[in-house]
């Protein structure tokens, strides 16, 4: 049976990734994936080129910490309004417009800004472009979830994540070649003029529904605000009811206390151990990342080659690795994978401190980039199915946002000092150190397997 023109253009429109609530996140997931690189990895290049010193470039990287502790703003943009934007536009797209002109501001800005003479100026710019990205992530975020159906939350997530690659190929390859054709100024203009990708997607796209929050309302919620108000003595019976009927409090308690009480009333003491896990996980890569850009430029490669082969080779084999990863998972326990996932990164890394002691290789260097970006995105997409093992369904989006925030904490931090300790140690005593960075995480997954056979025999 021929089918018909109309017939054909029906199922083209029932095809998931073509219905609307799920297409426009291709164009909101770009808004969210251009940013990262251009305040983090293209940044430490643009840096580099103003003669600014590795030690000041892994400072500088501390930068990336907005996105690690974006949770504690989250609460804000997710109960309350702007004042205009918000009145005009709806809740979710005021605070999303308002982020992603903030950033295309902060790009320019940025592109108008000599590093090497005003070098604390630009940090500061891109220290606020990152602060709005990470705002505009918690908005995507809670705008992709409401705009869609259960059905299609599958869907919408695979759409946001290729926009949110093609946004960091955009912010990587072709930021560093305008930069290698033009100039620095020129190349950060036009990603600035790129955030109207987002711009328009947000604007075209209808404001989600929202469920309207009770607070208060929960036995846990009141147990927590029983426990906190516990100790005000009974001649201070107005003052307890005067807290406890607090708009704020009560916000408190729901978007901050409850996510964690409820994480510790599940999992005990091996909470700890689960959130140290976490911590540590992604410290190996985060740290090796931070100067990976500088390392190639040093060993000679040029804007164009590090452009092709790191900034659009990688981000496909990381992409590659990720679709391994969450292919794996259904076939083997997700603590042997993130196990398999660990053991990927601490080798893959240690490439980088062989590369270190060779002359310049582009046939190596792919091999490199394959091999860590693959074991990177096995290891990314393996946790990310873990932490949906963790979540209480009642606390999705604020335990979400704080496994994510934790998982990139502590490389953030560490990450700063990578400068220093090139400058002291060299590149491979460096890598062979990031390396070994995820030693703690591979035996905190071996605890983690003891305290699964336990629980098992107890079953």
């Amino acid at each position: 049976m021929i089918l018909t023109r109309k017939k054909l253009l029906n199922s083209i429109r029932n095809f998931v990734y073509f219905q609307p609530e799920v297409f426009r996140m291709l164009f909101l997931g770009f808004s969210a994936g251009l940013p990262l690189l251009l305040v983090l990895g293209t940044l430490s290049l643009l840096l580099k080129d103003a003669g600014i010193s590795k030690s000041e470039i892994g400072f500088a990287s501390w930068i990336g910490l907005a996105y690690s502790i974006k949770v504690l703003w989250s609460p804000v943009v997710d109960n309350f309004k702007l004042p205009i934007l918000s009145r005009l536009l709806g809740k979710r797209k005021g605070w999303l417009l308002f982020a992603q002109v903030g950033i295309a501001i902060g790009l320019y800005m940025i592109s108008q800004t000599d590093a090497g003479t005003h070098t604390q100026r630009l940090v500061i710019f891109a220290l606020i472009t990152a602060f709005l990205s990470a705002t505009q992530d918690i908005v995507i975020d809670a705008f992709r979830v409401e705009s869609n159906d259960d059905k299609k939350q599958g869907a919408a997530a695979a759409t946001y994540i290729m926009g949110y690659r093609l946004g960091m190929i955009v912010a990587g390859a072709g930021a560093l070649k305008l930069a290698a054709n033009f100039d620095w100024s020129t190349s950060y203009q036009v990603m600035a003029l790129c955030m109207g990708v987002g711009i328009i997607g947000g604007l075209l796209s209808p404001e989600p529904p929202h469920k309207k929050q009770v607070l208060g309302e929960t036995d846990l919620e009141k147990e927590i605000t029983e426990t906190v108000l516990q100790p005000l003595a009974e001649d201070k019976v107005r003052l307890k009811h005067k807290i406890e009927s607090s708009t704020a409090f009560q916000y408190f308690v729901k978007a901050v206390l409850s996510p964690f009480v409820d994480f510790f009333k599940r999992y005990k003491w091996w909470g700890l151990v689960i959130i140290a896990f976490i911590l540590s996980f992604r410290v190996s890569d985060i740290v090796l990342g931070v100067m990976t850009n500088v390392f190639y430029d040093d060993m000679g490669f040029t804007k164009d080659e590090i452009a092709d082969y790191s900034k659009i080779y990688g981000v496909i084999m990381t992409i590659l690795g990720a679709f391994i990863g969450g292919y794996v998972v259904n076939k083997v326990k997700i603590l042997w994978c993130l196990l398999w996932g660990i053991v990927l990164v601490i080798l893959t890394n240690l490439l980088f401190a062989y590369m270190a002691t060779q002359p310049k290789d582009v046939g190596f260097l792919i091999a490199v980039i394959s091999a860590d970006n693959m074991a990177g995105g096995f290891s990314m997409g393996v946790l990310m199915a873990y932490f949906a093992t963790l979540i209480n369904q009642e606390f999705t989006a604020t335990q979400f946002a704080l496994y994510t925030s934790l998982m990139t904490l502590t490389g953030k931090i560490l990450g700063g000092f990578s400068g220093v300790n090139i400058e002291n140690w060299g590149y491979p005593m460096f890598f062979t150190y990031a390396a070994s960075l995820g030693i703690p995480a591979f035996l905190l997954i071996l605890a983690l397997l003891y305290r699964e056979r336990r629980l098992s025999k107890e079953q």
